[in-house]
């Protein structure tokens, strides 16, 4: 059954995916006024997300001043990676027994995406697939604690990663990350899981 998801969820993802893609850099201000007019909503969802995302460290919210992207020292980035590696590692073990044919087209078709968006350099499509890839299998492990914890982790390190690289490096960048999940694709279909344990310890370390 699919899930409906409240629009301060929805606020929420969008506000994040702007952080993560650079639209919003860390220490800038979110317009909540430009967010209506975005959305097309009231102002009451999207104070509710920015409260949340708040609580979730992800923005600090002054007072009189507004709502502030947050940063994370480059310490505590590695920190997040080195914890999301064994956890997403931990993910696939439980997924494996689980995962049947769809699961292994769904991630060769975000793979395919995922090449298609870095030879456009478009943004919006990569992170879109790419995020579509890693919930393939984080679904089929089962375990909603597990996913919960990643999807924290993962938001914390992507917003202080702050994407500042250029174009071509970016492009650089995500050739070799894409990289990563075709090696992962091609693991998960010879049902190799220390194979694809190692995929992903690297993926999210090196």
């Amino acid at each position: 059954m699919a899930i409906i998801k409240s629009l301060s969820d929805q606020v929420y993802e969008y506000v994040f995916h702007r952080i993560k893609i650079g639209k919003i850099a860390v220490g800038d201000k979110i317009d909540e006024a430009e967010l209506i007019k975005e959305l097309g909503i009231s102002r009451t969802p999207i104070r509710e997300a920015l409260i949340q995302m708040t609580s979730d460290n992800l923005l600090e919210n002054v007072p009189r001043k507004g709502f502030f992207v947050k940063s994370v020292d480059e310490v505590e980035m590695q920190e997040c990676f080195a914890v999301i590696a064994q956890l997403d590692a931990y993910a696939m073990e439980l997924a494996m027994p689980n995962i049947e044919k769809d699961h292994i087209s769904r991630m060769t078709t975000a793979v395919d995406k995922m090449s298609l968006a870095i030879s456009k350099a478009d943004e919006d499509m990569y992170y879109d697939w790419e995020e579509e890839f890693h919930t393939v299998y984080r679904e089929a492990c089962g375990n909603k604690v597990l996913t919960n914890m990643i999807r924290e982790l993962t938001r914390k390190a992507f917003r202080s990663e702050a994407f500042t690289k250029n174009t071509a490096t970016k492009k650089d960048y995500w050739e070799i990350v894409n990289g990563d999940h075709a090696a992962l694709v091609e693991a998960v279909e010879r049902r190799d899981i220390e194979a694809a344990k190692r995929c992903l310890r690297k993926h999210w370390t090196e």
